[in-house]
């Protein structure tokens, strides 16, 4: 079980981040302007929340690599690899909205 949480982790936090983002940015839409900024902090301490746990989920499968257990080397290898590529995907689907205010 914690090698499937530590291959899908950082693609989890993507997933949960594409959904509240896009949440967001729908009540960003139809929300009267003074409502507009609220919204566009809270998305940016949300990436910025989802960015720190993905990334520190890499680097726990990146340190563990050495270590015998969970799939071996090539499995956190494999999962530091989704967890810091989830992290680049969660700074690129945010970046139109908090470039847009």
């Amino acid at each position: 079980m914690n090698t499937w949480l530590s291959l899908l982790g950082g693609l989890a936090l993507w997933a949960a981040h594409f959904l509240a983002s896009y949440a967001l940015a729908s009540l960003a839409d139809i929300s009267p302007y003074e409502h507009q900024a609220p919204l566009t902090w809270l998305l940016a301490g949300l990436t910025l929340a989802c960015v720190l746990a993905a990334v520190a989920l890499g680097v726990r499968a990146w340190r563990a690599t050495g270590r015998p257990g969970l799939g071996g080397a090539f499995v956190q290898r494999l999962s530091a690899l989704a967890s810091l590529l989830s992290a680049i995907a969660i700074l690129w689907q945010s970046a139109p909205f908090l470039w847009r205010y």
